[in-house]
């Protein structure tokens, strides 16, 4: 059964490195001005099929924290992996990337520190709490990626108040709960009329929760019920194929960034497939110690918008790709052994009475 292929080593991590590359070559291509590569996917981007995949293989692996630690170790643990590269980050790219930018354009740095609109302070405060609530720098791009994570954290909290409320013992209810959820998303985009209020001027926190909380949680699902669910290469070839064959649905909508289209209606798929690799993909070494796949996705989008600036996507795609990628991966590197790992040494504080014994988890570093 796939709960106990994946309860050893596992290439999971090397699954969610690959789909922060994957997520890095579609903004590269777009960002250099190589085309539109949603032309290929009915109005699907590649990045946005990885995002749909990091959504499932973290609602398997948050699943089995929630339920092996208490509420307040859970949130703790939840808390370390995500906020402190994120805070950094986004110093890092008001006071670096975005300064170089704008060093680069000819003004000075008094200039920018006291520019009115996009300001590198009020970048820092007004993102603090992951929703992304200013996305410039001085009338520039900064990290068009970083708006995820507040979606990745609100399933954390819901996953989380089901486990305190007793919920995610009855693995039933959740089921029917995340079938329900996934029927409101296709009613959503099966009709015209509620798919037009749903998107980037309507409604855009519930539509990106909803879309990317129904792919959440069927990992969770999957984790919940991974004992009866089978290691089948037959399976995980049908709902790839499935959701392959479902872009070209004829629905509402024109791009998947911005509202409900027919990528979204199979999304959940992918779920299986990633897990399925996750157990007969040999790569088990990779980031099974040191884990790259968040620093990766924070940094990437920043630094493609530098090498823009600098024009490099002069040299070609490929160059220019290889570039933002070997840029990038110092960054991630210094992510993750300045800040990452430091922070989740302090995993095993006591911060709750809420802690309650339980068996002990594999504690995944998931995006």
């Amino acid at each position: 059964m796939i709960g106990e292929k994946l309860s050893g080593r596992n290439s999971l991590n090397f699954l969610r490195l690959t789909l922060a590359l994957t997520v890095l070559a579609s903004h590269a291509f777009v960002l250099g001005g190589f085309g539109s590569e949603t032309n290929l996917l009915h109005g699907t981007s590649f990045g946005t099929v990885a995002v749909y995949c990091f959504f499932g293989i973290s609602g398997y692996l948050i699943a089995g924290s929630a339920a092996h630690n208490g509420f307040g170790g859970y949130l703790w643990r939840r808390f370390l992996r995500i906020f402190p590269a994120f805070w950094v980050c986004l110093v890092v790219t008001a006071f670096g990337f975005g300064l170089v930018a704008w060093l680069n354009a000819g003004h000075s740095t008094g200039q920018y520190l006291n520019v009115t609109k996009g300001n590198p302070f009020d970048y820092v405060y007004r993102n603090a709490l992951l929703k992304m609530n200013q996305l410039t720098l001085a009338g520039g791009e900064a990290d068009g990626s970083l708006w995820t994570l507040f979606y990745e954290f609100l399933c954390y909290l819901i996953l989380g108040a089901l486990a305190l409320a007793g919920i995610l013992r009855r693995r039933s209810w959740v089921l029917v709960a995340t079938v329900g959820l996934w029927v409101v998303a296709a009613v959503i985009t099966g009709d015209s009329g509620l798919d037009n209020r749903f998107n980037v001027f309507h409604n855009w926190v519930w539509m990106n929760l909803i879309k990317f909380a129904v792919i959440f949680f069927v990992g969770a699902v999957v984790y919940l019920y991974r004992e009866v669910i089978p290691d089948s290469g037959w399976l995980a070839a049908g709902c790839a194929g499935l959701f392959i064959v479902s872009l070209w649905l004829p629905t509402e909508g024109g791009a998947s960034a911005y509202n409900f289209t027919a990528s979204g209606l199979l999304a959940p798929l992918v779920t299986y497939p990633m897990l399925w690799l996750g157990i007969h993909l040999p790569f088990e070494r990779i980031g099974a110690h040191n884990d790259y796949s968040y620093g990766t996705y924070i940094y990437a989008y920043p630094v493609t918008v530098l090498l823009v600036i600098w024009h490099v996507q002069r040299w070609g795609y490929m160059p220019f790709l290889l570039a933002t990628a070997a840029v990038t991966a110092i960054f991630a590197a210094g992510s993750w052994w300045v800040i990452e790992k430091r922070a989740l040494s302090l995993k095993k504080i006591e911060v709750s009475a809420l802690r309650r014994k339980g068996p002990p988890a594999v504690e995944p570093s998931s995006t």
